[in-house]
């Protein structure tokens, strides 16, 4: 069968809540690798913890990260970032809002509240010997503009706060100076203009010269609708909210039911 270039969006997908990838997925994916098909994890995460994660499957996965404002192909890490512009309208949108907002570098997370748990414990993990602090806080729009070299993209969170997240998403869309998604209804990706998994899926595409017909994504979040209309082959977990399934050719079982495994076997084999 013709090589496959395969995307795999990580939480709510690849993984189950305890950040688990069970050994069938991981046996699936090996054999086919093995036969020639490239994977990638694609992911809203930072490139550090895509990257483990990545390598948790195996050494042989690619990765997409920072919603596709970070990817590898051919051995080459290409890298796009939220412009100076894009960091202050942010900031003063949302600052005197009060609204806890984290930016990432490639190992870093940058923060303007307290972290919460599940971002301490779940995406902290980072390349070793990096040389960057794991976190830092960020109490000024002059700090945040002094460290814009470094980061490539950020994320809103607000628990129960989702009008007033509507309301911050339509003014920071009217800007027109950044990419807007969201993976669950609790926050705004704040992405690099013009960039989203499907741009860096095309990047990698035309790279490595494979026909659309022959890309294969999985997906559950709204985060993921474009990286989905941009392959050949569009699946949708059991588990991904109604606008993704309705837009995915495919819809497969739930990420903690071997969604991915399941999906491969029967398209494969």
């Amino acid at each position: 069968m013709d090589k496959h270039l395969i995307f795999m969006d990580i939480d709510g997908t690849l993984v189950d809540r305890d950040q688990k990838i069970s050994d069938k997925t991981r046996s699936v994916i090996t054999e086919l690798q093995q036969e020639g098909h490239q994977f990638y994890v694609a992911t809203g995460r930072k490139y550090s913890s895509a990257f483990e994660m990545a390598q948790k499957l195996n050494t042989d996965t690619k990765v997409v990260a920072s919603n596709g404002s970070i990817y590898s192909v051919n051995d080459t890490l290409h890298k796009k970032q939220l412009s100076r512009d894009a960091l202050a309208a942010i900031y003063e949108t949302v600052s005197y809002k009060n609204l806890p907002m984290f930016f990432f570098g490639e190992h870093t997370v940058f923060y303007t509240e307290a972290l919460p748990d599940y971002l301490q414990k779940g995406d902290q993990s980072r390349v070793s010997n990096n040389g960057e602090e794991d976190f830092l806080f960020i109490d000024s729009i002059d700090k945040l503009l002094s460290m814009s070299t470094r980061i490539v993209n950020g994320i809103i969170i607000a628990e129960d706060r989702q009008d007033e997240l509507g309301t911050v998403k339509a003014e920071l869309a009217e800007k027109n100076l950044l990419s807007l998604s969201s993976s669950h209804p609790n926050n705004i990706e704040l992405i690099p203009k013009g960039v989203n998994k499907a741009t860096a899926i095309q990047e990698i595409q035309k790279e490595l010269a494979i026909p659309k017909e022959q890309i294969i994504s999985f997906g559950d979040g709204m985060n993921d609708m474009e990286m989905l209309q941009a392959s050949g082959v569009s699946v949708a977990m059991g588990n991904a909210v109604d606008e993704l399934k309705q837009q995915a050719k495919f819809i497969t079982d739930t990420n903690t039911e071997d969604g991915i495994a399941n999906f491969l076997i029967n398209y494969f084999k």
